[in-house]
């Protein structure tokens, strides 16, 4: 399994969007993105998107000069056209906006419509976390006709639309969590069928509406999606999707998975609050820090060694990558590979054992 030094990588990806015309300012918002998710573990909406943004370029999904820009406005809300943009520029326009008015006003809300994929939520929420901000996300997403059946459902109608939150700490990591609302997002599956191996059988069913441990039977290599994935937590998750949909898809106004005009992409809407409105800011953090403190105290079952908050995992992983480089399954990296070529580029060497 190849390693890649995370500053190689970020350049990399920096060229590759550069070659496909993207501004500077573009091309690096979204190679930060991409390599901060890969960084943070999140390997299934990291780089591995690489060659899906080229093809998306090449297709005219993704204008990669176009500029999101806000068309409505109205003290703490806005509402943004992501242009077809970067939709990982989009997003990172909207959350950067949120957080001016979460501090002008007390909280931000805004919604972007017309975005391509944003990818992790995970990125954006810590980036409103670390400004001692609280932060809250949805998205809808695609394909059209959806990637995930509903709750007792065979068919797929909705998505796995993702839902990220997070609250800044003290002396401790702070909280960030980012979740599909459906049990495995499609990106691990892909990785599965990358890698040639088998997934759990409640993850999703193949065409017939049956529950499936092949990969293959609910996608293609090129992301065609002829099965459906099934909402975690039963209902629980199901309730969760409904309610990124509308809040992602129909109250930004970029439409829901289940239309026959919906092109494939992440209406978003985003929150950010500032504590200080509220509370003293380090009164806040000390608190937070005492209960996840008590949280972490309490004894664990023989099959857990330790008790983790949402946000320390990521914490970790990130130490162990910047030191020992980012993994790739060796077909993935190829991917990467041979699309760096298609521009002239030529990927680095991955790190030596």
């Amino acid at each position: 399994m190849p390693r890649i030094d995370h500053n190689q990588l970020r350049e990399l990806g920096f060229e590759i969007y550069r070659a496909l015309e993207a501004p500077e300012e573009i091309a690096r918002v979204v190679a930060d993105y991409q390599v901060e998710t890969n960084l943070a573990g999140h390997d299934s909406h990291g780089c591995l998107a690489i060659p899906r943004f080229a093809r998306d370029v090449r297709s005219g999904k993704i204008i990669p000069t176009a500029i999101p820009e806000v068309v409505r406005e109205d003290g703490p809300t806005a509402l943004i056209n992501g242009n077809r943009s970067f939709g990982m520029y989009s997003a990172h326009t909207a959350v950067k906006l949120a957080g001016e008015k979460g501090k002008r006003f007390g909280i931000g809300a805004v919604g972007v419509t017309n975005c391509n994929h944003v990818g992790a939520l995970w990125g954006f929420i810590k980036s409103v976390v670390d400004e001692g901000m609280i932060g809250l996300m949805w998205c809808n997403a695609g394909p059209r006709g959806g990637s995930m059946a509903p709750f007792g459902g065979m068919r797929r109608v909705m998505a796995g639309n993702p839902i990220g939150f997070g609250v800044p700490g003290k002396s401790r990591p702070p909280l960030v969590t980012d979740i599909s609302t459906a049990t495995a997002a499609g990106g691990k599956v892909l990785i599965a069928l990358q890698k040639g191996e088998k997934i759990p059988d409640h993850w999703v069913l193949d065409e017939a509406g049956q529950p499936t441990t092949d990969p293959e039977a609910f996608m293609t290599r090129d992301l065609e999606i002829f099965g459906a994935m099934r909402p975690f937590g039963e209902h629980k998750g199901y309730a969760l999707a409904l309610f990124a949909e509308v809040l992602g898809g129909i109250l930004t106004g970029y439409g829901p998975a289940y239309r026959d005009d919906y092109i494939e992409g992440n209406g978003t809407f985003v929150i950010a609050i500032d504590v200080e409105r509220f509370i003293d800011l380090d009164t806040f953090r000390t608190e937070v820090d005492g209960y996840f403190k008590a949280v972490k105290s309490v004894p664990t079952d023989p099959q857990t060694d330790e008790i983790l908050i949402p946000g320390e995992m990521e914490y970790r992983t990130r130490i162990e990558r910047e030191k020992d480089g980012i993994p790739f399954a060796e077909s993935t990296w190829q991917t990467i590979v041979d699309t760096a070529a298609s521009v002239g580029l030529e990927a680095p060497a991955p790190l030596q054992e």
